[in-house]
């Protein structure tokens, strides 16, 4: 029997198959409660469908089944580690041609040719490989199985307990909350010094309505998920205490359990998610795309997704009708959140709700010039991000948006709500070189049931808006954190 297994495993490239499989699963324990189960199936499907393609063309070309299983392996690995490989070279060769995708590209492509002609000329078995690479990936997907099912174990549940800190508030009125995220929304501050664009005439209009606008406000991370994760969860992301978990994947676990939310389910609040973000239980309002959402935590840095995000539309990848199907699913995911937002004010409810939504609004692509007039397809693909023109009509169009989503809210409520509207961070998109201060600068607007900005002030950043809120509304004594800014790689 033990002769038989020793045969097996030198005869078949089973590390073909079996990488695939470590790959989404490893990928998966990493990014546990954020992948589901039927996601990470589909997607070792559908690379195993890659793989069987891959073996059936060279075991064409080869004759061999183990040639043909070590080629496929490698271009499979090749797809799966780009990320790990193309980062390495960045670090190592930061600013030069080694690390650029005119070497990358046509070097591997060489590499690649050259393996499959010295194969092809090649007399030897590859068995004594195939028995190391079949049993390193039983191995590691043995190791990673454990590493699951102690994942699993362990209770994941909303915690019943208000997070440390907090305090109970049973006296307290229960206004609905509406936390309104306005992606890469700036600050005045940034407007005008920026774009020689005023936007007081939108801030007047909230005033006008009873919000307080912060004037000096800013983010504490200068991308989407760190700046989101510590403003919900009211504290700096400690990354140095997030053990071998990535930094994004950190980022979204925190975002999952934040304590605003704890506190809030734990006061018998409802929670409704119209956002770009997973909760346990309650995922993100999002419109699939062939290979779930979800998923991109673990392909994000193959070869493909790193290819189609930096030179996808210099590059002939896909039909005109599947870029334009990318290029306007923010336009399409805005306008069903601004729709599930309305409907869900119109609700009545015995429990108080909170209502969390995203829009990928004025953040790229600019679809609209202040009049509502749309801007042509070819000004919304990847490159046209520091249009500052195009950006300025978008906001001026988005404001509209925001403030017909703000007076449903408040003319659909039986009482006055807390509404906070808020942008994650400021823009970004620059063709010179500007102080990095502008990247943090974003709007910030508070509605109040009781109309107390006393504790609010002039400046506050992101990390202390919840805690202002809660101490003010709410009850609680909470300390206020120092305002820091952070500068973040690109997630």
């Amino acid at each position: 029997m033990k002769d038989k297994l020793f045969i097996f495993l030198k005869k078949y490239p089973l590390f073909l198959y079996l990488l695939p499989v470590f790959f989404v699963l490893h990928g998966s324990v990493e990014n546990y409660d954020y992948v589901p189960f039927k996601d990470a199936i589909l997607l070792i499907g559908v690379y195993l469908g890659f793989s069987l393609v891959f073996y059936f063309i060279f075991w064409l070309f080869y004759k061999n089944g183990l040639k043909a299983g070590v080629i496929a392996f490698l271009l499979m690995a090749f797809h799966f580690f780009f990320g790990t490989i193309q980062d390495g070279l960045r670090n190592i060769f930061a600013g030069l041609f080694v690390a650029k995708w005119a070497f990358i590209l046509p070097v591997s492509f060489c590499l690649l040719l050259l393996t499959i002609v010295s194969l092809k000329r090649s007399k030897k078995t590859f068995r004594k490989l195939a028995f190391y690479l079949n049993v390193l990936f039983v191995l590691l997907i043995l190791i990673d199985l454990v590493w699951l099912a102690s994942k699993s174990a362990k209770i994941n549940e909303v915690a019943k307990n208000l997070p440390g800190e907090f305090t109970a508030c049973d006296t307290c009125a229960k206004p609905d909350v509406y936390v309104i995220i306005a992606d890469e929304y700036p600050g005045n501050i940034q407007l005008k010094d920026l774009f020689n664009f005023d936007n007081t005439p939108f801030i007047n209009q909230l005033s006008d309505r009873g919000f307080h606008v912060v004037p000096a406000s800013s983010s504490n991370y200068n991308y989407t998920p760190y700046s989101i994760a510590s403003t919900l969860d009211m504290d700096y992301l400690a990354f140095d205490q997030r053990g071998n978990k990535p930094l994004l994947a950190y980022a979204y676990q925190r975002i999952g359990n934040n304590k605003l939310l704890g506190f809030l389910q734990n006061h018998q609040y409802k929670f409704y998610n119209y956002s770009l973000s997973d909760f346990k239980g309650n995922p993100a309002h999002v419109k699939e795309t062939f290979l779930p959402v979800k998923t991109r935590l673990i392909t994000s840095q193959t070869f493909l997704s790193r290819l189609e995000k930096e030179l996808g539309f210099h590059l002939i990848l896909r039909s005109k009708e599947e870029m334009r199907k990318t290029v306007y699913a923010n336009k399409e995911n805005n306008e069903d959140l601004l729709r599930s937002v309305i409907q869900t004010s119109a609700e009545k409810t015995k429990q108080p709700k909170f209502v969390l939504t995203h829009l990928m609004m004025p953040h790229y692509p600019y679809y609209f010039d202040k009049n509502g007039n749309e801007y042509p397809f070819e000004s919304l693909i990847e490159g046209n991000q520091d249009n500052q023109q195009h950006f300025i009509e978008y906001l001026e169009y988005s404001n509209k948006k925001l403030l017909e989503l703000v007076d449903n809210v408040l003319k659909n409520a039986s009482s006055p709500p807390v509404i906070v509207l808020m942008g994650d961070h400021g823009f970004r998109h620059f063709r010179q070189p500007v102080d990095t201060k502008y990247y943090f600068t974003n709007l910030v607007s508070v509605y109040l049931p009781g109309k107390n900005y006393s504790a609010f002030g002039d400046s506050l950043s992101n990390v202390n808006l919840f805690r202002v809120v809660l101490n003010t509304t709410f009850g609680q004594q909470l300390h206020y954190l120092k305002d820091s800014t952070i500068i973040m790689d690109n997630p």
